[in-house]
Formats: C-alpha cells, sequence, structure tokens
C-alpha cells in the first residue's frame, strides 16, 4: 500500500476519485469539482487530501482543512479530518489507520498541536479513532417540540422575515462575524464560506432566513424542511440575545403545524431557559461527537478542547462541522 497525495495520482487513479464519496451514500466528486472548491478559498490544507492506493487501485482516502480554532487563551491554526473513506471491500487492510498517520505525521511536522474530526458514537470508525489517540471533546445539543397550528402566521414584530438572496451572502458573514465575536471554537469561520457554499452549490440561499430589525439584519437560521412533518434548524446565529425570542416566534411560525427540531447549533444551550419555556425537549448530547488528538506538546498550550467544548462561550453551528 502506497500512500499519496493530490498531485502524485496518476490519471487512471484521478479517474477513481469519484467512486469513493459515491460508495458512501454521498454525490460523486470528480477532479474538476476537487479544483474549484480548492479555488473557492474554503480552508483545506495544502495538500487537500491523502490517498491510498493498492494494485493501482485506490481505496481509500482522507481530506484534511486548516481551521483557527479560538481558546481562553488565545488563537491556533488546527487540522480537521474532513472525511475519512476507505473502500467497503477493502475495509480491513489498514488503510484508514495509514492514512490518519501520514495526516498525523505531516501535521505534525508543521507544528500543529491539535487534529480534530467529526463523527458518530455508534459508528464503528468511533473505536478506531480512539485507539489512535482520539478522545470526545464535544457533542452538539438537540431541542424538539411539536408545533401546533394557529389560526394565522405569529410575525416576529418590528422585527422581519424573509429568504435569503444570493447576493447575500456577504450579510450572513457579516452577522456571523458579529454573533460569535468574543466567542470559542472554530472561529473566526472562513472569509467568503457562504459565497463558497452557495457558488458550489453545497448550501441554497433559499434555506437561509434573515431575522431583521428595521433595515439591519440581527441574525439568520439555516432551515431545511423534512417531508412530511418536520422542519430541521442546523444554525441560529444572532448579534444580540435580545433578539432570541423573534427569531424563535419566527421559525415557529413558519414550522406550524410540524415537529421544529434544532441540532448542531449551540443557539439550544445558549437559550435553553427560553426553549424550555415554550416547551421543548432539550437533549445535551447527540450520537454526533467532535473529537480531537493532540499531535506534539506546544509550551504555549493556547487551547484545551475538552474544556472549551463545555465552556458556555463555545460557538459550534452546522457549518462549523467538516
Amino acid at each position: 500500500m502506497r500512500i499519496l497525495e493530490l498531485k502524485e495520482l496518476s490519471a487512471e487513479l484521478l479517474a477513481q476519485i469519484p467512486s469513493l464519496p459515491a460508495l458512501d451514500g454521498d454525490p460523486p466528486m470528480g477532479i474538476g469539482q476537487i479544483r474549484a472548491a480548492r479555488r473557492s478559498g474554503l480552508p483545506y490544507s495544502d495538500y487537500y487530501a491523502v490517498y491510498a492506493v493498492e494494485d493501482g487501485r485506490l481505496i481509500g482516502r482522507v481530506e484534511t482543512s486548516w481551521f483557527p480554532f479560538t481558546g481562553p487563551l488565545g488563537r491556533q491554526t488546527v487540522v480537521g479530518i474532513c472525511d475519512v473513506l476507505v473502500r467497503p471491500t477493502d475495509g480491513r487492510k489498514g488503510g484508514a489507520t495509514a492514512l490518519l498517520a501520514e495526516v498525523h505525521r505531516r501535521e505534525a511536522a508543521l507544528g500543529r498541536e491539535w487534529s480534530f474530526l467529526w463523527t458518530h458514537r455508534t459508528w464503528g470508525a468511533h473505536r478506531l479513532y480512539e485507539r489512535l489517540g482520539y478522545a470526545d471533546v464535544y457533542s452538539p445539543p438537540l431541542a424538539i417540540r411539536a408545533v401546533p397550528r394557529r389560526d394565522g402566521p405569529r410575525r416576529p414584530a418590528p422585527e422581519s422575515w424573509s429568504t435569503a438572496r444570493r447576493t447575500e451572502a456577504p450579510v450572513l458573514e457579516g452577522v456571523l462575524a458579529e454573533g460569535t465575536r468574543g466567542r470559542m471554537g472554530f472561529v473566526p469561520r472562513s472569509p467568503g464560506s457562504f459565497s463558497a457554499r452557495f457558488r458550489l452549490g453545497w448550501r441554497s440561499p433559499r434555506n437561509h432566513r434573515l431575522l431583521r430589525s428595521g433595515s439591519r439584519v440581527v441574525g439568520y437560521a439555516h432551515v431545511v424542511p423534512v417531508p412530511p412533518r418536520s422542519t430541521i434548524v442546523t444554525e441560529v446565529v444572532l448579534t444580540s440575545a435580545d433578539h432570541a425570542e423573534p427569531m424563535l416566534d419566527a421559525l415557529e411560525a413558519e414550522a406550524a403545524g410540524r415537529w421544529l427540531m434544532f441540532e448542531t447549533t449551540t443557539f439550544v444551550t445558549d437559550q435553553a431557559p427560553l426553549l424550555t419555556r415554550r416547551g421543548y425537549e432539550i437533549h445535551l448530547s447527540t450520537h454526533r461527537v467532535m473529537m480531537a488528538k493532540r499531535l506534539v506538546e506546544a509550551p504555549a498550550g493556547l487551547i484545551d478542547p475538552a474544556a472549551v467544548g463545555r465552556d458556555p462561550a463555545f460557538s459550534n453551528h452546522r457549518g462549523d462541522m467538516f
């Protein structure tokens, strides 16, 4: 088995790239889409990914990104393991272990102190990551409620509620920057992240709602209707906690007659008292989990991922998951 990076792959191996995500139930992503993603400004590592090759076949790959991670004492760049994929027919050959070991080697050589990844506690991969030295450091909360139908929609007055347009990506970015200022976690998010995701088709502006107070946008939510009777909200960001109740009013009006579920957003922990008063069932952790592994000993010790994950100032939303 050889471990290669993207620029080392032959044309024959490049042609095999789309099948790897497809085997995991994701859309195929070929070299053209990869190049577009790398040009987008999203924070991929310089080498983008490493690939396991055996007998002229790609049998697995790991993608990587470099993110800022802010703790109480400062900020440092960490590596995010974005995706670990191995062909199911090659799952017991040590490919995932070899790929991750290569990433750890590269990142330690660059002086990266921490490696992060997201997984599920119930997946077999979780046990592999534990054997490689990763530990659980955070699990996103969840809040759920069946919202009753109403005679008429409840509108957030004097706030207004609208669907975002593609051209308002910078507005979303500004709300996120203001709403997470002084908080900890994977902040600040990379510049242009909303525009990049819209352009690549990974997100739609139609799923983003803007809350305005007068002419000023004071919050946004990422809303995903799930037929037949659910609405899932994966991000809620506010410039001030004063806008939490109008935001919830607007989301409940949109979800009237359906289940409304908040997941992967620290809006749940930020606004737990409000959600409790409204009758939401709150779970402070789920099967999703963020894991971290120390790669090198650093004298600065700017971050402790487990401590940051427990801190009320920790900020996390679906766009911070990789």
